[in-house]
């Protein structure tokens, strides 16, 4: 197995387990870290409204936890754009 391969189906395995239409076209981002003031995930979470408006096909997992108040940012952009992201807030090593 290559690397872009192997990518690839990292890609469509973590699509398939956080629940994400595995599409293997769909460009993919996610973010992994703390939900603190410092880290700015109030800036994050609206910058990410703004690309999921604009592009249709993109797909974005967030994994993190810390301040409920970010925590309940990211569940929300979840309940928004369900076919478009997944929010993980609970501590999750296997992802």
């Amino acid at each position: 197995t290559t690397a872009v391969e192997a990518k690839a189906l990292n890609k469509e395995a973590l699509q398939a387990e956080v629940g994400l239409p595995v599409d293997r076209k769909a460009p993919l981002v996610a973010f992994i870290g703390r939900l603190e003031e410092q880290k700015g995930p109030d800036v994050m979470v609206a910058a990410i409204k703004e690309v999921l408006e604009e592009e249709e096909d993109v797909q974005i997992v967030l994994l993190g936890t810390g301040k409920k108040k970010f925590e309940r940012m990211l569940k929300s952009l979840e309940e928004k754009f369900p076919e478009k992201v997944r929010a993980v807030v609970k501590f999750n090593a296997p992802l």
